[in-house]
């Protein structure tokens, strides 16, 4: 896996000429240059973008959410058919993409949710739930409930007794979930390409693919620069979230 990411990088800021030359393992003097990525002031990229950007954060705030009351709920609370649920989620965490993105291009053609980011948000958000309700059921489970009757013998109400006292010590979890959903979301190309047929709809991993079909311009190297600002952010966003992961974790071993 690194290797690739270091070879993206070092042809990223290299000249045209460099590339087409071989093969070499730093781009130095002659063969640097910044110039790979002005492709970012390509319009379609910026649109591209901005779609991963808004699908992405939508992505994560609803999986976050459904998966801790679903968890909660399952963690908490005794109903018939929970353990038949709880078998369901895992089996359909087993589905591959593309099976669920036909049937679901025309469920959102018929509901007007093709070609819009909000249905492109709940398939993925659909892929991610089983896995982070898991994940939210099963740490929740670690959390003793006698600390949410402390609080609800001291008269507080349910929702109190939740939000005060198990959604702190979630933190790890809901985390966990945020990085599984960003990654998910942020990387999507099967159902972008399927769910967003339109260029000013798309987000991009499947725009650079259209991208480099209509253009005969854009070079080796221009892709290499855009595909390594690509990985800035969800680098960036598991770098400042891993700390508190791992604190957390290693609070509830203890």
């Amino acid at each position: 896996m690194a290797f690739p990411l270091y070879w993206m990088a070092q042809n990223a800021f290299k000249t045209r000429l460099a590339i087409n030359a071989g093969v070499s393992w730093l781009p130095t003097g002659d063969a640097f240059t910044l110039e790979r990525f002005g492709i970012v002031n390509n319009g379609a990229v910026l649109t591209y973008i901005t779609n991963s950007i808004i699908v992405t954060i939508g992505t994560v705030l609803l999986v976050v959410a459904v998966s801790l009351v679903a968890g909660y709920g399952l963690a908490r609370y005794d109903f018939r058919g929970k353990v038949a649920f709880a078998r369901f989620l895992l089996l359909g965490y087993l589905f591959s993409p593309i099976v669920l993105a036909l049937p679901l291009y025309l469920i959102w053609d018929w509901t007007g949710l093709l070609n819009t980011h909000i249905g492109l948000i709940l398939a993925l958000s659909a892929v991610s739930m089983p896995f982070a309700v898991w994940l939210m059921w099963k740490y929740i489970q670690t959390i003793p409930q006698a600390m949410e009757e402390s609080a609800w013998i001291a008269g507080a109400p349910r929702w109190r007794g939740f939000v005060d006292v198990v959604l702190p010590q979630t933190t790890p979890a809901i985390i966990a979930n945020a990085l599984f959903a960003f990654g998910l979301a942020w990387n999507d190309f099967t159902f972008a390409q399927i769910l967003l047929p339109s260029n000013d709809a798309t987000t991009f991993p499947p725009g650079i693919l259209r991208l480099v079909n209509a253009s005969f311009e854009t070079g080796y190297g221009d892709f290499m620069a855009v595909g390594l600002l690509m990985t800035i952010p969800p680098l960036l966003f598991a770098f400042f979230l891993q700390s508190y992961l791992l604190k957390g974790f290693e609070i509830r071993a203890l």
